[in-house]
């Protein structure tokens, strides 16, 4: 025991005279302070210039609603109509929506006669895209509180004669009173696991950390791997009996991997990006086994410095498209499952991707063995 706590010391501490080691290691923080640089940054997947034709307090609440309810969109407020229109002619913003003044007035005629000419929002984009037809989704959904009213309002006194002596308040209170609270939808993992509507949403700028950290620990590991076939060819381990050259291998890796692991943990913690501690140090454990003997794997088939520093950027690339890091593809979902970050991303939420690293890990355990028989390579 007092000779493997001597081996973990020594095999831990020449790994910070390894430069490559040490830039692997500066590249967490990098990433982490890069992507907190541009979550505070005000940004969004589209914009939306939002303007009114005059001064009205409805259409100025519903543009700040608008402007407060969503990260996704990053909507701008604009002085005036030309201004709203030239963000969009100067590609500043992908669509302008342009508020009637007297917009109360103007929904309530909409309300009377919904039809073309008394729209109440006009909206002006360069093109028209998907991405645009949903976010009109958005405008809907804050819209239809106040047209909804209206719409009631007219149902009630055009077809409920007994409404007409009633005032518009005390029938706004009816309906407020029978307003549905009821939640339409439900949101749940993976395995089932209920997500609270009280859970706090990370910024969807800093989703991503986490399964680039991954890919960096990844990258250790296979870093790891170059090193030991370079011990290898100097004879560092030499008088292992080959029996046992796996077992040390694997101690190497798992240094490795558990050092990256550990840095990007602290990284984690710092962005606020963790769930709970004891999860997070059984996904930091169990995504270091299941890298180490991916690694292991990886330098088995190729077996050569030169066959991996070639494989490198290719797996590095390959697993930022293919993980569920930034988008999860349907249609590549089984190549995920063989990858380690699709685990370590997935298993903070998901017990069910916890049960299958374990099963990953066993695998690759089951595979590391005869693949040196095959290929008749240590």
């Amino acid at each position: 025991m007092r000779n493997i706590g001597k081996w973990f010391l020594l095999l831990n501490k020449r790994l910070y005279k390894k430069v490559t080691f040490l830039l692997i290691l500066a590249l967490i923080p990098v990433l982490v302070m890069g992507y907190g640089t541009v979550a505070r940054e005000e940004s969004g997947l589209l914009t939306v210039a939002l303007a009114c034709k005059g001064e009205d307090p409805t259409a100025t609440r519903i543009m700040q609603e608008l402007k407060d309810g969503s990260d996704l969109i990053r909507f701008v407020i604009c002085d005036d109509p030309q201004e709203a229109q030239s963000m969009v002619n100067g590609q500043q913003a992908d669509a302008a929506w342009i508020f009637d003044d007297d917009l109360e007035a103007a929904i309530n005629r909409f309300a009377a006669a919904p039809k073309r000419s008394n729209a109440f929002v006009q909206i002006i984009e360069a093109e028209s895209t998907i991405p645009l037809k949903l976010v009109r989704e958005k405008l809907s959904g804050v819209i239809f509180a106040k047209t909804s009213q209206a719409f009631y309002l007219d149902y009630l006194r055009q077809n409920v004669p007994e409404t007409e002596v009633v005032p518009d308040e005390e029938l706004l209170q009816y309906y407020e009173d029978f307003a549905a609270e009821a939640t339409f939808f439900e949101f749940a993992y993976l395995d089932g696991e209920i997500k609270e509507e009280t859970e706090e949403n990370a910024n969807y700028l800093l989703s991503p950390v986490r399964g680039l950290l991954a890919v960096v620990i990844v990258l250790g590991g296979l870093a790891a791997a170059m090193y030991y076939v370079q011990d290898e060819k100097l004879g560092t381990f030499s008088l292992v009996p080959q029996k046992r050259k796996g077992a040390v291998e694997f101690g190497c890796q798992l240094i490795a991997v558990l050092n990256v692991s550990v840095v990007a943990l602290i990284a984690l913690f710092t962005a606020g990006l963790t769930v709970s501690v004891g999860r997070e140090l059984l996904m930091v454990l169990l995504n270091a086994l299941s890298t180490a003997l991916f690694c292991m794997t990886v330098r088995r088939v190729f077996g050569s410095i030169t066959a991996l520093g070639t494989l490198l950027p290719m797996l590095v690339v390959g697993m930022l498209v293919v993980c569920p890091i930034f988008f999860d593809l349907g249609a590549l979902r089984a190549v995920q499952y063989l990858f380690p970050p699709t685990y370590y991303i997935n298993g903070a939420n998901s017990d069910y991707f916890l049960g299958l690293q374990g099963v990953y890990t066993a695998a690759l355990l089951g595979v590391y063995t005869p693949l040196g028989k095959v290929l008749h390579r240590q």
